[in-house]
């Protein structure tokens, strides 16, 4: 290197150095993270720099001291890492899947339950598959939904749902209009919230597909129904807390829609997660692809396919710790109407396994692509699905 571009190198390092002399690591590392992320704050947003340098620098602290610590699953600072509260609860929005909403829905059009499949009380779980991946067969149905800042990930689940048992079980592989279920799917009870990106459930979302089909993500125009391209025959919902049902649906149905607390999720990167009390606030739906057991750690899992994008987790998806038994790891979930009850709710629910996983579980039957039938003519789904849920 000639002198005079070794001069002016030096000058640039000591001008550099000296810019950064007065900045903090944390300063740094935030702007960092700023450049790998992005700004993601919507138009009008009024947290500031300073104040999300601060939620990143503690979000930053929890993952360095929980990765010290050795455990079965690392956490990351990850595009959550500098999200508020707020913000972090827009990424819930749910609201458990199952059927919990009056005695009375037992017999309703919302329990299309394959009663043959639930009349076997003693199930085997020994004689199941001591693993299974459903990925393997989903070869368009396993892109994984991004629900953005939206509360919609009842919607994403169900059609999640859908996609895959459509692709398994009749051979339709498409991608579906999720957003024809966010805009038309009514809530008139509020029941897991106030519908669309406010919460909903997943059974709402099988009860359109059930009545009105679901037509392909590209044909969808905002607020119209489209010609649909799948249909439901019905719906199964689990019993309450039961994994011997979970994981027979799982080793032998498909991908079952599932509901979960995430409030502790949001910054995983891997493992097999462990990181909610028994008493969990059940408040997200996510689809349920398989199970297995660990190598590393010894621990049984479920492999769940989240709606955060693929770079989250393990590309999109999260394995949470299974337990053996369908009592194990009970506790209460203390505000049930942020999951599937009504404006009517008790005060709280029991619920069970890692972050309430079996408490709450279904997942669609689907017509053979030689029996898809046209959906039902109406000239407002909407209105439609407002009058089925008035006489519950």
């Amino acid at each position: 290197m000639s002198s005079a571009r070794l001069l002016v190198a030096t000058v640039l390092l000591q001008l550099a150095a000296h810019s950064t002399a007065g900045r903090s690591g944390t300063s740094l590392a935030y702007d960092e993270f700023l450049l790998e992320h992005g700004h993601r704050q919507e138009a009008g947003d009024t947290v500031g720099y300073d104040a999300r340098q601060e939620i990143f620098a503690a979000s930053a602290a929890e993952v360095d001291a929980h990765n010290a610590l050795g455990k079965s699953w690392t956490m990351v600072t990850n595009r959550f890492a500098d999200f508020t509260p707020g913000e972090l609860d827009k990424m819930l929005g749910y609201k458990r899947v199952g059927g919990r909403w009056a005695e009375s829905s037992q017999g309703s059009s919302f329990a299309q339950m394959d009663n043959e499949e639930l009349d076997n009380d003693n199930i085997d779980v020994a004689s199941l598959a001591k693993a299974k991946d459903w990925r393997p067969m989903m070869n368009i149905s396993n892109f994984v939904h991004n629900q953005g800042s939206c509360g919609s990930c009842w919607a994403h689940a169900a059609v999640g749902a859908m996609e895959a048992h459509a692709e398994i079980t009749s051979g339709i592989a498409a991608q579906l209009a999720t957003q024809e279920i966010i805009d038309l799917t009514a809530n008139p009870r509020k029941c897991g919230g106030t519908g669309g990106c406010h919460g909903a459930t997943a059974e709402m979302a099988f009860e359109y597909g059930r009545k009105y089909g679901i037509p392909r993500q590209d044909a969808y125009i905002k607020g119209q129904q489209a010609p649909a391209l799948v249909k439901l025959k019905g719906f199964v919902r689990l019993p309450e807390n039961s994994q011997s049902y979970l994981l027979r649906a799982l080793a032998t149905k498909g991908p079952v829609a599932l509901s979960i607390d995430a409030a502790n999720l949001f910054m995983y990167h891997g493992g097999v997660f462990s990181g909610c009390k028994p008493d969990t606030i059940v408040n997200h739906a996510v689809l349920g692809v398989g199970y297995g057991t660990d190598a590393a750690s010894g621990k049984m899992y479920y492999l769940i396919k989240n709606s955060w994008g693929d770079s989250w987790g393990e590309k999109g998806y999260i394995r949470s710790e299974r337990h053996a038994l369908d009592s194990d790891y009970c506790g209460w979930d203390n505000k049930p109407e942020d999951g599937v009850y009504c404006e009517d709710h008790p005060k709280r629910i029991r619920v069970c396994g890692m972050c309430g996983i079996t408490s709450d579980s279904a997942y669609p039957v689907m017509y053979p692509r030689t029996a898809l039938r046209q959906p039902e003519q109406s000239a407002s789904p909407t209105l439609a699905i407002a009058k089925l849920l008035s006489r519950l």
